[in-house]
């Protein structure tokens, strides 16, 4: 089991520096397949084992428990489907003349190096070592976020870098009070920064400081995570973004920032009680929902309305982990399925990109008939975002839905409301985009290129529709132990 947790976080690293190192494409590319197949198998393995076991753990470094297992998860598939995604996308580009090899392995040296960033931040059993993988996803994140070197790219980039960095500064205040708290009762001494041991001591932490440590985790990470106010980079950042990167940031990297979210919630719920996190998590997740539903109405570029759905969809994930019991069920199924269904339509909405060459919604009619795949990958995506069956993120919104009913009454209510409009809204706009008649014929992209970007699609929506309603049951005891680390006492009066 040890080899293979090793195994899943230095196959990105491995790859990254022999990109780096090596100027054969050929050799380049057939690294990226070596890394795409690793991280497929080791990720489920991670995920078989743990599942039915205790935390596994290698050395004082590597730890991964249920929830760094769920991540896992998470980042293996995505992982695994935005390296062959992009890679039809940099192939295409290069065959067109609009990169030179240098910058194509530039491009998938960044994206191993963003992959394993996140990777690491979710199996390390360290806070500060959490926050400094973070900090260096970030970094890496901006740099692919501004790869094409446009004005709007590099616009896109700064703002992430600038408002990126105020998130994970507030949320290093936050740890370093955590720590400041933990050392009053552990001592000088590194066990007082790992989870393991903050989990067991939670009880005797100073509940005023646990308070003011997690405002600011809550802010600096929700920064990161898109979570309304703080979410302004995010619809530029994915709208410039090359379409590969737009994938991985909506669904790995928002994904990683709730993670640590969770973490800290852990602690804090053993401490002072459930409520004053849930009130918290509850008030910034509807109010993400309700911002990102009203403006996915405005939206006329595709890749942007995409990126105003992810808000709107870690919003409800919140809503889930804030409302407690059942609801942390339900947000830990959320986002699985977002992360499925997002960069599924992030691989669809990247074909349309390459064979139209622009964003505006307007001129993007009948994908269906011009598109066959990439249509009905839209389509499908788009279904499954707005919460209608057979898809998981139906059961997981009920679920939430019942929990909030459950609690607070006026909650369901509004989160109803939102979602319908979010609901209308969205699939307004994707069945504009997927029927009538096409209006633009585009230019086709090459056949190996075709193959990479079906094969994304293909093992996406076959995973997405697979786990659809029915929970498999090694995923089962992983959602389980996920819910048993928060406790049945996260229930809100």
């Amino acid at each position: 089991m040890m080899w293979t947790l090793v195994l899943l976080v230095i196959a990105p690293i491995l790859a990254g520096l022999g990109t780096l190192l090596i100027h054969d494409r050929r050799v380049v590319v057939a690294l990226q397949y070596g890394q795409a197949v690793i991280l497929l198998a080791a990720g489920a393995h991670v995920v078989m084992e743990v599942g039915t076991g205790e935390p596994a753990t290698v050395g004082l470094l590597l730890y991964t428990d249920a929830l760094s297992a769920w991540l896992d998860l998470v980042l293996a598939v995505v992982g695994t489907t935005g390296t062959l995604f992009a890679l039809g996308y940099l192939d295409e580009q290069f065959d067109r003349g609009l990169i030179s090899l240098r910058r194509f392995r530039q491009f998938f040296y960044l994206f191993d190096l963003f992959l394993a960033a996140m990777l690491i931040a979710v199996n390390v059993g360290d806070v500060a070592l959490m926050w400094i993988a973070i900090e260096g996803s970030t970094l890496v994140a901006a740099l692919l976020i501004a790869f094409e070197r446009n004005k709007a790219a590099l616009e896109a980039g700064w703002k992430f870098m600038i408002l990126g960095s105020v998130g994970i500064a507030l949320a290093l205040f936050g740890t370093i009070i955590l720590y400041y708290t933990s050392e009053h009762v552990l001592g000088v001494t590194s066990d007082a920064l790992r989870w393991s041991e903050l989990y067991r001591i939670a009880g005797s932490l100073d509940p005023t400081a646990i308070k003011v440590a997690f405002v600011f985790v809550l802010i600096g990470y929700g920064t990161k995570a898109g979570v309304a106010p703080m979410h302004s980079w995010l619809p530029d950042a994915h709208t410039e973004a090359p379409t590969p990167v737009s994938a991985m940031l909506s669904a790995n990297m928002l994904t990683v920032a709730v993670y640590a979210i969770l973490r800290f919630k852990a602690v804090v719920d053993r401490t002072v009680g459930a409520a004053f996190t849930g009130n918290l998590m509850i008030g910034l997740g509807l109010l993400s929902v309700a911002i990102a539903a009203v403006l996915l109405l405005v939206q006329r570029d595709y890749k942007r309305l995409f990126a105003y759905s992810s808000i709107e969809h870690i919003g409800i994930a919140l809503i889930g982990f804030g409302i407690g019991g059942p609801g942390v069920f339900a947000g830990a199924w959320h986002l699985l399925n977002h992360a499925l269904a997002k960069s599924t339509a992030f691989y669809g909405a990247g074909w349309v990109l390459l064979r139209h060459e622009h964003k505006m919604l307007d001129r993007v009619t009948g994908l269906v008939r011009q598109m066959p795949l990439a249509g009905s990958a839209i389509v499908i995506a788009g279904v499954a975002l707005a919460g209608m069956p057979p898809f998981g993120l139906f059961a997981s919104e009920v679920l939430i839905t019942i929990g909030a009913y459950s609690a607070r009454p006026v909650v369901a209510y509004l989160f109803l409301s939102l979602l319908t409009l979010a609901f209308a809204t969205l699939l307004y706009h994707v069945f504009r985009m997927a029927l009538g008649e096409p209006t633009e014929a585009g230019r086709a992209v090459g056949a190996r290129t075709r193959v990479l970007l079906s094969a994304a699609i293909v093992i996406n929506v076959a995973a997405l529709s697979a786990i659809g309603l029915q929970v498999p049951s090694d995923l089962a005891s992983l959602l389980e132990a996920i819910t048993r680390l928060f406790g049945p006492q996260m229930v809100l009066p």
